[in-house]
């Protein structure tokens, strides 16, 4: 009754757990052995040019947190002042939440994921009702190395419940002082109609590290009305929008397009998100013009891209057949595969991927893909 009032899945035995899955307990076995095996780790370059290394989980232990996250952690409820990895929550919400404000304190915890220790993640199990082996194994299927992966599905969902004594906190900081407190991910921000206090930043630092956590040295920042008033990327000074730096470059970026003879999959996928943004800012006239202009290249220019068009141009003297074969190539996808995508032969691939690499000048597939990736 106590799961079902919930509306999570009563999980009595560390046994019944691949019962619900459906799959083999020797999977789990595997996967706890040996949970390096089933992720794969890459860096990407932060803003700042240092790496942040990205621990994505592989096929199975992937299907095993999206089934913990779909079913256990979506379920628990979140507090309304808290935006990110939230179901119907963005970080345009979070910045609205701050609107009218006349002065703002922006600060960002330091190591975010990896600043969460599994213990915490077996307490998290463990305040839902689950017994303590359950709890145990559910947390080591979230864990890589003692410590919450950045890049598995269930990370911030487990990042948002392990910081809700932080947030409570903060919350009656912000109260006290007539403070308002929202926090997108590793995020938190402060504003009030009147100054914040030097002291009052003493109070939340106080809080965050009796939570275990730092706050990143450079990173806090405040704010009035006679500057930039800015939230997750979007200034609210008058009106919600994105910052002019992003403005800026979007401009300049749709400009360039509409220059370019021809538009790439992944232009596809700029302008589309460029046009997702802008229904999130229907009162910026600018936003609504970006929106327009994203239309109006992808009615001209859509017929030119590969797999999406039927007049697509085509660089480096390929065929539609060699660019239809480039396009289709995916990390881990055999050559049967394509040949099952494109309804063709197994040995037509390879014959194709084989004219295509010396056309491109690339000597395997994992360059292949990234020229594909960028030109296709």
């Amino acid at each position: 009754m106590h799961f079902r009032n919930l509306g999570l899945p009563p999980i009595p035995t560390v046994g019944s757990l691949p019962l619900f899955l459906g799959i083999s307990p020797k999977t789990i076995f595997s996967i706890r052995g040996k949970p390096r095996k089933h992720y794969r780790s890459f860096p990407i370059r932060k803003k700042d040019g240092t790496p942040r290394y990205i621990d994505t989980p592989r096929t199975y232990l992937k299907v095993i947190q999206w089934w913990i996250l779909d079913n256990i952690l979506n379920h628990v409820q979140i507090a309304d002042n808290v935006f990110g990895f939230v179901s119907g929550r963005s970080a345009v919400q979070n910045a609205e939440f701050h609107l009218g404000a006349a002065h703002m304190l922006n600060i960002d915890i330091e190591q975010f994921f990896p600043s969460i220790t599994i213990d915490q993640i077996r307490a998290i199990y463990g305040s839902l009702g689950y017994g303590a082996e359950v709890a145990n194994l559910l947390a080591e299927l979230c864990c890589l190395d003692d410590r919450v992966p950045q890049g598995a599905p269930t990370s911030p969902a487990l990042a948002n419940l392990v910081l809700r004594d932080l947030d409570k906190e903060l919350s009656r900081l912000a109260l006290q002082t007539g403070h308002k407190y929202s926090r997108y991910a590793d995020d938190l921000t402060f504003s009030s109609s009147h100054r914040i206090e030097t002291e009052f930043l003493d109070a939340v630092q106080t809080a965050v590290e009796q939570e275990g956590f730092n706050l990143k040295p450079g990173k806090t920042r405040f704010s009035g009305l006679g500057g930039r008033m800015e939230v997750t990327g979007v200034v609210i000074n008058e009106k919600t929008q994105p910052s002019r730096v992003w403005r800026r470059r979007t401009r300049a970026t749709l400009h360039k397009l509409g220059n370019s003879p021809r538009l790439t999959r992944k232009n596809v996928s700029y302008l589309l998100g460029i046009k997702g943004m802008a229904k999130q800012f229907q009162n910026s006239p600018q936003m609504q013009r970006f929106s327009l202009d994203v239309e109006q290249l992808l009615e001209a220019k859509s017929q030119t891209v590969i797999g999406k068009g039927t007049r697509p141009i085509l660089p480096n003297r390929l065929t539609i057949r060699q660019a239809e074969t480039l396009a289709a190539l995916a990390p881990r996808r055999t050559n049967m595969e394509i040949a099952m995508r494109l309804e063709t032969t197994e040995a037509a691939v390879k014959k194709r991927l084989q004219e295509a690499f010396k056309k491109i000048g690339v000597v395997d597939r994992t360059e292949a893909l990234n020229w594909a990736t960028h030109n296709l």
